[in-house]
């Protein structure tokens, strides 16, 4: 059993907020951080974006937990959760997608629709019948998360979420202590899960406060890394 693995949110951790939707991808200096940690310790990533983006983006971790909890990939077995509302999540993507907004449709490995994300950055206030939307969502018995500070709102097929996840891949990963980084409020469950809780700022999360995390300017996250490898190499 491993001692020690690193669990990542990627939207707002690993890439920039204002990059996800212009320039999805890990920018070089910190992905090459995290390939360096990745062949020291378990890295798996915990995201409410699909498996397929979240593979293509970290493609080096060791597992994945994609779609707030809904699917979980590690080698070469795949796991969605029971009980999954494809039916109902389709009715809010196509009244979602009237929206003045981007509508992010988030799909299984077989293709499932399982959660659908509406991200109105860019503008000053969110888009004309997005409450409709919700309450539509509401009504059907799916899960919503929204958030203070980030101009977003999720909506999955199934009540599960980033804590149940961590809880999952540490099992499936054989480790006994995590340390969890992420940005937002749906990061919330898994910070409690982890053993060290580090909250990356941005633009975005000035005013989120976790006890008990480890502030780290996503700036400095790179070097952050970097110190950590060095700090396990020497130890």
């Amino acid at each position: 059993m491993a001692n020690i693995a690193l669990f990542t949110d990627i939207d707002g951790t690993l890439i920039p907020p204002e990059l996800v939707r212009s320039r999805p991808e890990v920018p070089p200096p910190l992905d090459a951080a995290l390939r360096r940690l990745a062949e020291l310790v378990p890295v798996a990533v915990v995201t409410t974006k699909d498996c397929g983006f979240a593979a293509r983006t970290v493609p080096y971790a060791a597992a994945y937990a994609c779609i707030n909890g809904v699917e979980v990939r590690a080698g070469r077995y795949v796991a969605v959760v029971r009980g999954l509302n494809t039916a109902a999540v389709e009715e809010v993507y196509r009244a979602a997608s009237g929206l003045e907004a981007y509508v992010d449709a988030k799909r299984t490995w077989n293709g499932e629709l399982a959660g659908v994300t509406v991200d109105w950055r860019g503008r000053d206030t969110p888009p004309r019948g997005l409450e409709e939307v919700l309450q539509l969502a509401q009504r059907l018995g799916l899960k919503i998360l929204r958030y203070s500070r980030h101009p977003l709102a999720d909506v999955y097929g199934a009540d599960v979420d980033k804590g149940e996840a961590v809880r999952l891949l540490k099992a499936l990963l054989g480790v006994r202590h995590v340390v969890y980084m992420g940005d937002s409020e749906n990061d919330l469950p898994a910070w409690r899960e982890a053993d060290v809780k580090v909250l990356i700022r941005h633009s975005l999360n000035h005013g989120l406060h976790v006890p008990g995390t480890i502030p780290v300017k996503y700036v400095d996250l790179p070097s952050y890394l970097e110190e950590a490898a060095r700090n396990m190499t020497s130890a």
